[in-house]
């Protein structure tokens, strides 16, 4: 069952510029800039509350930068926490559902990630999130 938002993510062209205005808007500074190469991404987060907000700026070709270009900057998708990744996969396939991933990938801070295929949740992107 999925227990929260973990995160939703923003696509940005200019992470310093975004970094400045998100400060402003939510009062607060952001936690570390960190780059995931094996995504070709540069990210920021900001804590609210419980969900984090992670602003992405594209740093090398993929699907990321292909979404700014087709999209432009905005909501780039949500992650769903929950506590079994694999047990939660396996309902939603049963539930007709699909993945773009066959298992759990890692991410930021030990996170097990897969992504649902946006036609199986009406064009948005979504995430299941394990936190380590």
């Amino acid at each position: 069952m999925i227990k929260k938002i973990h995160h939703v993510d923003y696509v940005v062209r200019d992470l310093d510029a975004a970094v400045r205005r998100y400060s402003a808007l939510l009062g607060r500074e952001p936690g570390p800039r960190e780059r995931l190469d094996s995504r070709g991404v540069e990210t920021v987060r900001f804590r609210v509350g419980e969900t984090l907000l992670i602003l992405v700026q594209p740093v090398a070709a993929g699907f990321v930068q292909r979404f700014l270009e087709e999209n432009g900057e905005g909501f780039f998708h949500v992650a769903y926490e929950v506590e079994d990744i694999d047990a939660e996969a396996q309902r939603l396939r049963e539930a007709g559902l699909r993945f773009r991933d066959e298992r759990p990938r890692p991410g930021l801070e030990g996170w097990k990630l897969m992504d649902l295929d946006p036609d199986s949740t009406c064009g948005v992107e979504c995430q299941l999130v394990e936190p380590r």
